[in-house]
């Protein structure tokens, strides 16, 4: 499940933006009115029908003047972008483009905006103007260069106080999580939130996605589709500790119990080449067979004797076959 997706999801409620203006420095927010919100359009087409899409943008009321608004640009990261700055000018450059062609803003100034880059990934990211991406000139050009800043969201860095007070924060601390042992914390942070605001259909939603970005991120993409009926039966009470803590431990089991077959399956194989380089091809395939699915560690390692001490192929299956109780063998 991308992370991507899960940010737009909530972004694209209108309950997100207060949540999110309130982890934003004070300075960079004075003004701006929540309550008064315009969803906008996030896929531009370009000059020459180039198509550009971002994640999410709002319009946000500003002041008591009831026209009065300014952007909200809203950026989902999982990974760092060392041109992230001029990532932001493009989209908020289409944005302004679209926007001056309407009604609205045909004969009026264009709105300010408020970019933001939301990150849950792992490392720190230290992100960059504008201008540090231009080369650098000691000609008046350098003072004529566009600037772009945004403010960056890391959710590395909330914490658990903010996660607590703030249902936003805590989604993006479970989609920085690497460790399933916080899950259940973060989870119930989460979901405790969203049911007070009354937002039991975001609630519903969300708690598919993540559970498919558990399994996914725990358990690994071959794991996905065989836990289907569980992954529908957790998502429902994702926001209950103790049932979180369920389906981690049935996730590590799993994990376990599917890490011990690929090991099994790969000192099979082992022992074929083995047998094949000491007696040949025909006497490496037989003992595959015989093998069969065998995941005894104790009877492998007792045949993996038998293929250094063994004096041909012969021996080697008859004795085979006694220690894995298919008939007698001397």
């Amino acid at each position: 499940m991308n992370e991507d997706a899960i940010m737009r999801t909530a972004f694209g409620n209108p309950a997100a933006v207060p949540r999110l203006l309130s982890l934003l420095p004070s300075d960079a927010v004075a003004g701006l009115d929540a309550n008064r919100l315009r969803r906008l359009p996030a896929e531009y087409v370009a000059r020459g029908g180039r198509k550009r899409a971002g994640d999410i943008a709002w319009a946000v009321g500003v002041g008591r003047d009831p026209d009065a608004e300014a952007l909200l640009v809203v950026e989902c990261q999982s990974s760092t972008d060392r041109r992230m700055a001029l990532r932001m000018l493009v989209y908020n450059g289409l944005l302004w483009q679209a926007l001056a062609e309407t009604p609205r803003y045909r004969r009026r100034e264009l709105p300010l905006a408020l970019r933001v880059v939301v990150y849950t990934g792992g490392r720190r990211w230290r992100p960059r103007t504008l201008r540090e991406l231009l080369e650098k000139s000691p000609s008046g050009l350098a003072r004529r260069s566009p600037d772009v800043d945004f403010e960056l969201l890391d959710a590395g860095r909330l914490t658990a106080d903010d996660a607590r007070s703030n249902w936003l924060a805590a989604l993006l601390r479970l989609l920085h999580c690497r460790v399933a042992a916080q899950l259940p914390a973060w989870s119930k942070a989460l979901f405790d939130g969203l049911r007070a605001d009354k937002l039991d259909d975001l609630a519903a939603e969300l708690a598919g996605m993540l559970m498919r970005m558990f399994v996914f991120r725990f358990m690994g993409e071959n794991a996905k589709e065989e836990h289907e009926d569980h992954l529908a039966l957790a998502a429902r009470y994702l926001g209950e500790p103790t049932m979180l803590e369920e389906a981690i431990t049935e996730w590590r089991q799993a994990a376990i119990a599917e890490g011990r077959s690929q090991g099994m399956a790969e000192e099979r194989a082992l022992l074929r080449r083995l047998a094949a380089r000491r007696f040949g091809a025909d006497a490496g395939d037989a003992l595959h067979a015989l093998l069969g699915h065998e995941d005894d560690s104790e009877r492998l390692a007792t045949i993996g004797d038998l293929v250094v001490d063994a004096a041909n192929g012969d021996e080697l299956l008859r004795r085979g076959r006694s220690v894995l109780g298919h008939g007698n063998g001397g």
